[in-house]
Formats: C-alpha cells, sequence, structure tokens
C-alpha cells in the first residue's frame, strides 16, 4: 500500500481522525510540549484508549508540563530517555485496531515531534512532513522497533520522580530561546498570545486554553529575565501579589493602621529588584497614597459596592465607581482601576501607562483614549465577549484560581516595563 503525505497544516486533524478508531497508540518522540495535540490524545485517552509514550529530554526541548500531562494520559506508561552517548531522535506514532483476532496498523513517522510548533497550523509553527504508513508490513516493522526500545528503556527512578527533577532543573535554568522556538513556535510579543478570531495562535475558546497561554506568558518572563511569575500563589507572581494586596486592601485594618511593611506591599512602593513583583497590576502612585487615607471610608464603600455586585451589573457598575474615585483630588485612571481591579480581579483590568498600549492593540482603541471611564467600559465589553473569560465555573477545581483571577491576568500580556 502506497504511503500517504500529510504536512504541518493538516497534521492535527489527521492525528484526531485516527485516534477516532483506535483502540492503542505508541508515540516516540524527541521532544514533546504542551497544546492542542496533547488535549486530542487526552481525549482519546478518557474515551479508553490505551497510550504508550517514549520521549527524549535533550537540551530541555520537552516542557515539564508535558511530561505531567503525558504520565496522566498513559496512567505510567511513559519511559524518558535521560541522555547517554546518542540523541534520541525519532518522531514515531503508531496506531493500533484489534478486532475478531486481527490486528491492523498504520504508522506516522517524519519529522514532527509531539509539539504545539510540530502539530500547531499557526504562523509560528513548523514546516513539517510525514509519511503515513500501513497496514502492512512496514507498519508491524515499526511496531516491532517500539516495543523493542520499550523493553530496553529502564528508568532508574519512578517517572513521577524524575519528572520531578526535571522540572526542578528546568525552572532553575530554562532552554534557550532558540529551543523554545523550535518546540512552541515563539510568540515574540506576549500579547499575540491572546490572539483574536483572524489570528488564533492557540486554542483560545476555554479557560484551559487561557491557562495554556498563562503558563506560555510566564516562558517570555524567564526568558526576557524578568524578576517573576504568573501563576505560583507562593512566589513571586501576579496570583500571589493580586491576593495578598487584595486582603490588605479589603480587610478589617485601616490603611493607617498597617505597619510599614505592609503599606509597602499594598501600594507595590518596592524598588529592591527582589521585591519590585509587589507591584504587578500597577501601582499606587505617590501623590494618590495620602488621597486614600484621607478618604478611606468613601473608598472602602465605593470598593465594597462593585465587590458585591452581580455579574449582570458590569461593566457599568464599574465605570460610576472609576468615576467616583477620580473624582477625588489625587486619584487619576491608574489608581482608580488598580483599586477596582483587586476588589474584583475576576471582572476588572487594571490599566495604566504601562499597559494602555497593550491594551489598546488587543481592543483595537485608541491606547490614549482607554483612561476615558466611557472608553474603559468598551474595554470591559471586549474583554466579557472572549470565549476563554466566559467559560465556566470551572468543573476542575485547579482551574478555580484562574477563574476567580481572569480579568486581572491579562495584565501580563500588555505590562511592558
Amino acid at each position: 500500500m502506497r504511503g500517504k503525505v500529510h504536512s504541518g497544516h493538516n497534521l492535527h486533524d489527521r492525528f484526531k481522525d485516527l485516534l477516532s478508531n483506535a483502540h492503542s497508540v505508541d508515540i516516540a518522540t524527541a521532544w514533546a510540549s504542551p497544546g492542542k495535540h496533547m488535549k486530542v490524545l487526552e481525549d482519546a485517552a478518557n474515551r479508553g484508549v490505551k497510550i504508550r509514550a517514549i520521549v527524549g529530554i535533550w537540551g530541555k526541548a520537552t516542557h515539564p508540563d508535558a511530561l505531567e500531562k503525558l504520565n496522566s494520559i498513559t496512567a505510567g506508561d511513559l519511559r524518558i530517555i535521560l541522555g547517554g552517548d546518542r540523541l534520541f531522535h525519532p518522531k514515531l506514532y503508531l496506531f493500533t485496531w484489534q478486532g475478531g483476532g486481527i490486528v491492523k496498523r498504520q504508522a506516522w513517522i517524519g519529522s514532527a515531534n509531539f509539539t504545539k510548533a510540530g502539530f500547531g497550523s499557526h504562523p509560528g509553527a513548523n514546516e513539517e512532513i510525514v509519511l503515513e504508513v500501513g497496514p502492512g508490513e512496514r507498519a508491524d516493522a515499526l511496531a516491532d522497533w517500539f516495543q523493542e526500545r520499550w523493553d530496553r528503556c529502564h528508568m532508574d527512578f519512578l517517572v513521577s520522580e524524575e519528572i520531578r527533577r526535571y522540572t526542578e532543573d528546568y525552572r532553575r535554568s530554562p532552554p534557550h530561546r532558540h529551543v523554545r522556538e523550535i518546540t512552541s513556535g515563539w510568540v515574540p510579543d506576549p500579547r499575540d498570545l491572546l490572539g483574536d478570531d483572524s489570528h488564533p495562535l492557540l486554542s483560545l475558546d476555554s479557560l484551559e486554553g487561557y491557562l495554556e497561554v498563562l503558563k506560555e506568558c510566564e516562558e517570555h518572563l524567564r526568558v526576557r529575565g524578568r524578576g517573576w511569575e504568573i501563576l505560583d500563589p507562593e512566589g513571586r507572581s501576579y496570583v500571589r501579589a493580586i491576593s495578598e494586596r487584595r486582603k490588605l486592601l479589603l480587610g478589617a485594618e485601616r490603611w493607617t493602621q498597617l505597619d510599614a511593611e505592609s503599606q509597602k506591599q499594598l501600594k507595590g512602593s518596592y524598588r529592591r529588584k527582589d521585591l519590585e513583583w509587589w507591584g504587578l497590576t500597577g501601582r499606587i502612585v505617590r501623590k494618590s497614597w495620602p488621597a486614600m487615607r484621607q478618604n478611606e471610608r468613601k473608598i472602602r464603600a465605593n470598593l465594597n459596592t462593585v465587590r458585591q455586585a452581580q455579574d449582570r451589573e458590569f461593566p457599568d457598575i464599574a465605570v460610576d465607581a472609576m468615576r467616583e474615585l477620580m473624582d477625588i483630588d489625587g486619584i487619576g485612571y491608574g489608581t482608580a482601576t488598580l483599586l477596582l481591579t483587586l476588589a474584583r480581579p475576576d471582572r476588572l483590568l487594571s490599566l495604566n501607562t504601562r499597559s494602555q498600549k497593550g491594551y489598546g492593540a488587543l481592543s483595537r482603541m485608541r491606547p490614549w483614549t482607554l483612561r476615558e471611564p466611557e472608553n474603559y467600559r468598551e474595554l470591559l465589553r471586549w474583554l466579557y465577549r472572549q470565549r476563554w473569560y466566559k467559560d465556566g465555573p470551572p468543573t476542575n477545581k485547579g482551574l478555580d484560581p484562574i477563574w476567580e483571577f481572569r480579568a486581572a491576568l491579562v495584565d501580563p500580556f500588555v505590562y511592558e516595563p
């Protein structure tokens, strides 16, 4: 039987078709990364398809999240090639059907690793070619090769332990940017990760897709040497900064009674490089702080109204609150939207001179006009139209923090230091 040749633009759809009928799938790949291709494989596993995978990690080109996901998808039938004298470089995908005592196989062999860039159709994806073989002797021979390689691929430690070690090393010393380009298709500007209907770099029709691009944005921060992250609730991250500052802003203790350290954290006013992450989503500028202290009761009442508002009341209630805050002498649009965002990180965006250009590009509005309350309303309407934003509440508890902070976490895509 003659083989079929597939190129990068149709790999994803053909992969999905083959999985729909397979009883088992074996994968041998030099590198792996998260993406839509991984979700398709997970869906197949949830339908009962048996999956095994052998994955290389040379040059840290394999993303640790991909190993975690594959370990789950395969129910532990994952082998990791740690290194050695030779580079593990195969790209083999073996699809097997069984019925009536007959076993049939089809195989892919070619250039595509099990990565976002290998299976993607977006502009940053690689140019790939794959030959589809079988059923027949050639596919059976490839199955024999996979089984032989599987049998001699012994793990000295539990797979989960090896993944933990690799993850720690990956985070401590991330791969070179060029490696990221090869495996994920590098996106030069983080805000392009959010894309739109005409430029869909990633699947952003779900909250899970939003989590994917948040992780991708974190990679940008690491490559650029930023001293903060996005998601780690215990680290120097957006999630921690928003959570801790929110407690200080809305807590029972008056702002004037906070100790000096807590006041700095609330304001995000640290200038030391290892503490500047407290200012993520925006800083309360020097002239605004006296105004906040003098008008604390009024501001708290304003924020409490927004905090307790129903979803259907947005964005109107936010715009009214923004106007009231900006009527206070010393409080501008940056401080006003920051306070509102800390009160409702699920619904509101912190807007300032460091982010307005990015928000303008995403919403296709003139950046300098967004500071006007009526235009801020339109910016929020843009947000509420996004498919990933509307996908929820989540049934997966692991997505709860993303859901609760989903609006405020747009900031890392648009913030320009």
